[in-house]
């Protein structure tokens, strides 16, 4: 029972590193190509994006990372596991006091292009999330990456929505209600992993 137990344990271990590294690969490919993209045709807003995916390789990276620590250095393991939870605490600050200042402050938004990129963007994370629903979800290293690429899912689809609004009625102001929104929702789902991590130690 205990043998298989472990097999199993072993099983579901290779099989997250292999999801994560492929995960890692895309994410990293991708944002490689809006970067060169957003240089040559002088996009802000391709550049702004393949930074956000630079955030998802840097979570998905201290996640795989963590991962094939924890059997040898557990300490080390949970302290990688921390660095990747605070990271989703700063991009939810961040995103908020931005917001805030957007709702004081609107400014005149192009939304075909911000369209553009968030739909880009929404393809290549609904496709890594889904790979990464099929990985153990239990697993805390996991659970962080997954988080990450999910804020960055719904950041697409918030800018979509947004654009939309923008393109169709000129709101503005919808820009920074919406990603109030999001910085919301990451700072609770950040706080929420930070109390698991707290518990496990």
């Amino acid at each position: 029972m205990t043998h298989h137990h472990t097999h199993d344990h072993h099983s579901h271990h290779s099989s997250d590193v292999k999801t994560l590294f492929w995960c890692f690969l895309v994410i990293t490919t991708f944002m490689a190509i809006e970067f060169v993209a957003g240089k040559w045709f002088d996009s802000l807003a391709l550049v702004a994006d393949a930074g956000h995916m630079a955030n998802d390789a840097f979570a998905l990276a201290l996640s795989l990372l963590s991962l094939l620590l924890a059997k040898h250095a557990k300490k080390l393991s949970w302290w990688l596991s921390v660095i990747n939870t605070m990271s989703l605490l700063v991009i939810a600050v961040f995103v908020i006091i931005k917001a805030i200042y957007r709702l004081q402050n609107p400014v005149f938004i192009d939304a075909v292009p911000m369209m553009l990129v968030a739909a880009i963007g929404l393809f290549v994370n609904v496709f890594v999330a889904y790979q990464m629903l099929n990985a153990n979800q239990q697993n805390i290293n996991v659970r962080l990456a997954y988080l990450h690429v999910l804020v960055d899912l719904l950041g697409s689809v918030v800018a979509m929505v947004a654009g939309l609004v923008i393109y169709l009625f000129g709101w503005l102001w919808i820009d920074g209600v919406a990603s109030l929104v999001l910085g919301v929702f990451v700072l609770r789902s950040g706080c929420v992993a930070l109390l698991a991590l707290i518990k496990r130690d």
